[in-house]
């Protein structure tokens, strides 16, 4: 008898220890498939550096990149965006382009990732194909280090678009390139054609994750807005194509937070309306690096370089919007 209630005890303390390390390895199983909730990180954008030949716009842009190095660990800072009108022109040996990227890659060198985005200034310079292939390279390492990295063909239709969208930390940025191909222009638009910029953005909006609301997180050169007056439209978009913006979007409205652009040279918040007060998206533009007084601002604004904490503890994604005048260190909430 004392040697079957040992033999009893033992099946039953294996038994025990079987089922809780089963429960504890189905834990690391589930944990490490699962999306990362319940943590922080923060993004940083620039926009138009305008890397032309300029030595003022070239020392600007180092500072604003040296800034974001020297306050990647206090601000938790782990991506960049460039939103465009990065650099063009050149001489044959000393293209601007790749002085720009030699700056940019400073930020991969400390550990934060950086996303350019072609802009209207790069296009109208005759400089998109030299984006891509300057710029090619950094793309394919992108790809291995962010999480669903997409990224559409290029050149379709003789046009070089640049489409790429990726996750992070329960996030979807979306890339779009809506920039006009069209000589002379500055403003938005949508290249609808099979290939084209708009159909690679809705079957991304469609396919992506909606693990949470307010997730979706647009990044363009060009805010997706507009202000009904034509002389003011000329720089964003027409009034047919934010119907066929709004239109596809308002499916999502639970599910797409902000657009961040550049473009106009100011500090500018855009509520995108799906009816009367009831906000579609946001539409955060930031100002160049290098200062210019532009109206409607009243002083010049400095050195900018914007950046925003994503919080995915909650039900939603939760952004905190920053903007830093790096010549004065004084940061601006918006």
């Amino acid at each position: 008898m004392p040697e079957i209630l040992v033999t009893f005890k033992t099946v039953k303390r294996k038994t025990w220890f079987s089922k809780h390390l089963a429960l504890l390895l189905l834990c690391v199983v589930v944990s490490a498939a699962a999306p990362a909730y319940g943590e922080t990180f923060s993004f940083a954008i620039i926009a138009d550096p305008h890397i032309d030949g300029n030595p003022d716009h070239r020392a600007k842009f180092e500072t604003a990149v040296d800034w974001i190095i020297d306050n990647k660990e206090s601000k938790d800072i782990e991506l960049t965006f460039v939103l465009g009108d990065i650099a063009w022109g050149g001489s044959r040996r000393n293209r601007n382009l790749g002085t720009a990227k030699k700056i940019l890659n400073r930020l991969s060198n400390n550990g934060i990732s950086y996303i350019p985005l072609i802009g209207d200034n790069e296009v109208q310079a005759g400089c998109e194909k030299e984006f891509q292939e300057v710029f090619g390279p950094h793309f394919n390492n992108l790809s291995r280090v962010l999480g669903n990295w997409r990224k559409a063909p290029a050149p379709v239709a003789g046009k070089y678009l640049q489409n790429f969208s990726f996750d992070y930390k329960g996030c979807h940025f979306v890339c779009p390139d809506f920039n006009t191909r069209k000589a002379g222009d500055e403003g938005g638009e949508l290249q609808d054609f099979a290939g084209g910029s708009w159909p690679w953005f809705k079957n991304d909006i469609e396919q992506c994750p909606k693990s949470k609301n307010e997730n979706i997180v647009i990044m363009t050169h060009i805010g997706m807005f507009n202000t009904g007056f034509k002389f003011a439209d000329r720089f964003v978009y027409s009034e047919s194509e934010m119907d066929t913006i709004k239109s596809f979007l308002n499916d999502y409205k639970d599910n797409v937070d902000s657009n961040y652009a550049g473009h106009l040279h100011l500090n500018w918040y855009v509520p995108v309306w799906s009816r009367l007060f009831v906000p579609l998206y946001h539409v955060r533009v930031t100002d160049e690096t290098w200062s210019q007084k532009q109206w409607p601002e009243s002083e010049d604004p400095g050195l900018t370089v914007r950046w925003v904490q994503a919080d995915n503890s909650g039900t939603k994604i939760s952004y905190y919007q920053n903007i830093e005048n790096v010549s004065k260190e004084a940061p601006v909430q918006k």
